[in-house]
């Protein structure tokens, strides 16, 4: 086993952090950036990514999700906030899909080799089926709203 994957201490930090900190969370409850450093025996800052694997966790074992406070740490939030946070993961992914197109339109394809082209070809094909559902859903919307407007629906 290389060093990159030997275990720091007789619990993975995502565990650590899991079971000392997040297991009896309750909405509401803050997670400092002190208690994480004191817990995990180093900065935080350097490698955040114990906490993404331990709210994974909190999301699937008990329906719970974090929030960045800034400055502070992280705060277990609301059921009712979950749609909130949900939301704004789905407008950065459609910036990124966009972003995605930009540099795909910007390739040139002179320079690819045959295996590049093919790779090229599928990510394009991809990548264009995202917007495609991102339109869509917008257009549903769009005709949702009137539909309301209307009384409807």
């Amino acid at each position: 086993m290389s060093a990159k994957f030997t275990p720091k201490g007789e619990r993975a930090e995502w565990r650590m952090i899991y079971e000392d900190l997040l297991a009896s969370a309750e909405p509401g409850h803050v997670i400092t950036y002190a208690q994480l450093e004191e817990l995990l025996g180093r900065e935080f800052a350097s490698n955040r990514g114990p906490l993404y694997r331990a709210r994974r966790t909190l999301g699937e074992l008990q329906h719970r999700w974090l929030e960045s406070t800034p400055g502070v740490g992280y705060r277990v939030i609301e059921p009712a906030e979950h749609v909130r946070i949900s939301a704004t993961h789905r407008r950065k992914s459609r910036r990124q899909v966009g972003m995605a197109i930009r540099v795909l339109d910007a390739t040139d394809l002179e320079r690819l080799t045959p295996d590049g082209l093919a790779t090229f070809d599928k990510q394009q094909k991809m990548t264009f089926a995202l917007w495609a559902i991102f339109a869509h859903e917008s257009r549903l919307r769009r005709i949702e709203d009137a539909l309301r407007k209307e009384g409807l629906l």
